[in-house]
């Protein structure tokens, strides 16, 4: 399949995290074409099964691949903890992959902190992956993982932040003393201003989107895959597995504007 800078890059996530992703894409690459695809059918996968995970990672991987996209970008934490080495096997030599997970814990930010926490979905705590991938780079790291599986659903069914705030704070009481925050999951970054303020600013919370984002530009430069010239007659493309949530819709609109196309995608029943 040939590919070139004008390809599209391709997104996905459960439903709406990696909107932010795609956001911030579009900020440090104003000129790259994207596709997005959220599984809002399945959406959250932070309960879902390792077995269903995967299955369902592959279809998404392998439709964005058919798009002819020059890049995947898994924008999705549960997704990364517990399908990229199959989502690899399979496109590796294909197309460029990358994840939420890697550039972060490759970043050198976890050299200025003693003690981090990690809020994540029960999918991404029960991997272990987090642990694995920073305990390798930092030994003396000491890091405090929580589980906190009811933010990415009252996210994605657009709850108000009054009902949500309470729900924050019940979680972060668990978290003493650390230097700083990761959201591992794309979903809590819709939630930054309100864990800061938890934290009265005294905690950093390191940015996911920056750090991810950077790598994704770095390697497209790299390989003279980076699109360098505006194509003002494609619109970002949004698809999504069931008829189009109002809320996704919501946030797309407020996030890119209305110069966007909106698009389903059923896969067949295995």
């Amino acid at each position: 399949m040939k590919i070139s800078p004008l390809s599209p890059i391709g997104i996905f996530d459960s439903g709406i995290g990696g909107l932010l992703i795609a956001k911030e894409i579009k900020i440090q690459m104003p000129n790259e074409d994207f596709i997005y695809f959220g599984d809002t059918k399945n959406m959250p996968y932070g309960e879902k099964s390792k077995k269903f995970i995967r299955k369902n990672s592959i279809k998404i991987a392998s439709f964005l691949y058919q798009k002819k996209c020059k890049a995947l970008v898994i924008a999705c934490n549960s997704i990364t903890s517990n399908a990229l080495d199959l989502i690899q096997k399979k496109f590796h030599r294909k197309i460029l992959i990358f994840n939420v997970i890697d550039p972060v814990v490759n970043n050198k930010v976890f050299l200025s902190y003693k003690k981090i926490g990690i809020i994540a979905t029960p999918a991404t705590i029960h991997s272990n992956f987090y642990l694995k991938k920073i305990k390798k780079y930092y030994h003396n790291l000491d890091l405090v993982q929580i589980s906190t599986p009811l933010l990415a659903p009252v996210i994605e069914n657009g709850w108000e932040m009054k009902k949500i705030n309470p729900i924050i704070k019940n979680y972060l009481n668990d978290l003493k003393s650390i230097d700083a925050i990761l959201l591992a999951c794309t979903h809590y970054l819709f939630l930054k201003q309100e864990i800061k303020n938890f934290f009265l600013g005294k905690v950093h919370l390191i940015d996911i989107q920056k750090i991810v984002v950077q790598e994704i530009k770095e390697k497209l430069s790299e390989k003279k895959l980076l699109c360098l010239h505006p194509n003002w007659n494609r619109f970002p493309v949004f698809y999504t597995s069931s008829s189009i949530p109002f809320f996704f819709e919501k946030k797309v609109r407020i996030l890119f504007g209305r110069k966007v196309l909106f698009k389903t995608h059923v896969f067949n029943s295995v």
